[in-house]
Formats: structure tokens, C-alpha cells, sequence
């Protein structure tokens, strides 16, 4: 566990747009029902708060021993009201968590990934609906992209990826990959390349994936190039003068179908009219 947070600073006591207000938990801290959760705000930003009792509490803190020497010298009636909150931030992956039985409660950040595992521990059925709610969470930050620079939404994504896999889901359960918000793409850029998105800087979303981000003209100069080589490529085989029509898939170099020598593309390239001639005089 790492170094004393503020978390109770009284900020973000709205909830998000989209999100229906909910009212903060009350303090002193008392009456918690197992794996309490709810989608809140933390500095502004979604969160999600989880609440723990005295019981669960033990399981997530359980390699912590200052922790749990404190948990082991509280009454049974401190016991009865302990509650620990914590609060998990999806967007930047923080965690931090509260503990107390009234007044101040004892405060620590943690580490985000870790404190997932430990919940999963705890209760498996409530972990994933914290996953969902952080899904959730991420996904409407994504379809609420301002097309600025596509490193964020490839880092959005990521994260959607990575929440849905730990429930054994897809980020396509949370949002429609074909319709990403988008910069206007280009005329001449085919869309099936795949580009699935375009910011204001000329940067696309690409791959199969949508893991690779490449310049608008990269991709325009190789949908240029794939509808060239679909309608085929003329050439003249320097050595014997066979004229055909290439359509493979090689950029550099081919064999000729007749006398089977090495061709090099950019060299024996002719026009559509020489070949139609070839053609004529045979």
C-alpha cells in the first residue's frame, strides 16, 4: 500500500452526465450491505466506489500486517461498524481506499490492478459489476472523443479492451466500433482498409485491431495503390517482350509467364494502350 491520499475532499459530488446523482455514502460509517458499489465522482472524475465490511476488509488488506493488526484491536462493537471504501477511478486507473468505524477514517492509495484481483477474491458476482460499471465508465469517455489526437482514443480503447477481457467480454459489447466519433475522412480513403477513425490532425485509426494509428496520406497512398494493382498492372518483359497484365501482390517484382525471368516492376511497367497494341499485333 502506498503513501496517505485525501479522498473524501468534497469535491465531485455530481454525478456525470449519463449518470444518474446518487446521494454519497453516509458518514460516520455504519450499515453496509456485502460489496456495496455505485458509480460516483472523485475529483470530478467517474469513479467507482466499493464498501467493505469488517470481513472483507480482512480478505483485501490480508498481506498487509499493520492493517491487519489494527482490524485485530478493534471491539466487537468497532467491528460491527467498520466499513472500508474504496474508490477506483477506470479512466486513470487509480485506486485508493478508506478505513474506519467513525470520525476521520485511515486513508491509502493502491494499486488499481491489484485491487481488482483482491476483489475478484472476495466476491466474484460484484467484481463484475464493478468491471461493467467501469466498462461502462470508459466507453462513454470514447464515444465522447473531441477527435483531437487518436493516441487518446487508442489509450481509451486499450483500457475498454482490458476491462472487458477481465469480465470475459468484448470492448464491442460497450460500443459500436463502426461508429466511433471521427474527424471527416478524406475523399479516396477507403474505409475498408479498415480506418475506423479520424482526428483533427490527419492521424487514422487503423488494423484489424484498431490498434495502429498511421497518417491520412499513408493510407490514401496505399488505397491508391490497392485499386491500381485491382485493375492490374501492364507489363513488358524485358528479355522476350511478353505483354501481360499483373495483378499480383508483390510492389517490386514478378515473373515473367513466358520465359519465367525475374521482372522488375517500376522497370517494365507499360501504359493500358501499349498492352492493347501487344494485344492487337498478335
Amino acid at each position: 500500500m502506498g503513501s496517505s491520499s485525501e479522498i473524501n475532499s468534497g469535491e465531485g459530488n455530481q454525478a456525470p452526465p449519463g449518470f444518474e446523482a446518487r446521494a454519497a455514502f453516509p458518514r460516520p460509517w455504519a450499515g453496509v450491505v456485502i460489496m456495496e458499489h455505485e458509480t460516483t465522482t472523485r475529483n470530478g472524475e467517474p469513479a467507482i466506489v466499493v464498501r467493505l465490511d469488517y470481513d472483507e476488509a480482512r480478505e483485501y488488506l490480508a498481506l498487509d500486517g499493520d492493517a491487519i493488526a489494527h482490524l485485530d484491536s478493534l471491539t466487537e462493537s468497532e467491528r460491527g461498524v467498520l466499513v472500508q471504501e474504496l474508490r477506483l477511478v477506470p479512466l486513470r486507473e487509480v485506486a485508493e481506499y478508506a478505513i474506519g468505524t467513525g470520525g476521520e477514517p485511515i486513508e491509502e492509495e493502491d494499486d488499481y490492478d491489484e485491487a481488482l484481483f483482491t476483489l475478484e477474491g472476495i466476491d466474484r458476482a460484484a467484481y463484475l459489476e464493478v468491471l461493467d460499471r467501469a466498462a461502462r465508465i470508459i466507453a462513454r469517455e470514447v464515444r465522447g472523443w473531441d477527435t483531437e489526437d487518436v493516441a487518446r482514443l487508442v489509450e481509451l480503447l486499450t483500457k475498454l479492451d482490458e476491462t472487458a477481457d477481465r469480465a470475459d467480454r468484448k470492448a464491442e459489447d460497450y460500443v459500436r466500433m463502426d461508429a466511433l466519433p471521427s474527424a471527416p475522412i478524406p475523399e479516396g480513403v477507403d474505409t475498408g482498409y479498415p480506418v475506423w477513425a479520424v482526428d483533427k490532425h490527419g492521424q487514422a485509426l487503423v488494423g484489424e485491431g484498431a490498434d495502429e494509428v498511421e497518417s491520412i496520406e499513408e493510407v490514401r497512398a496505399y488505397c491508391e495503390e490497392h485499386a491500381r494493382r485491382m485493375k492490374g498492372i501492364p507489363l513488358r518483359c524485358h528479355k522476350c517482350g511478353h505483354s501481360w497484365l499483373y495483378r499480383g501482390g508483390s510492389q517490386h517484382r514478378t515473373t515473367c509467364p513466358d520465359c519465367h525471368i525475374t521482372v522488375y516492376l517500376d522497370k517494365c511497367e507499360i501504359s493500358h494502350g501499349d498492352l492493347r497494341g501487344a494485344a492487337l499485333d498478335r
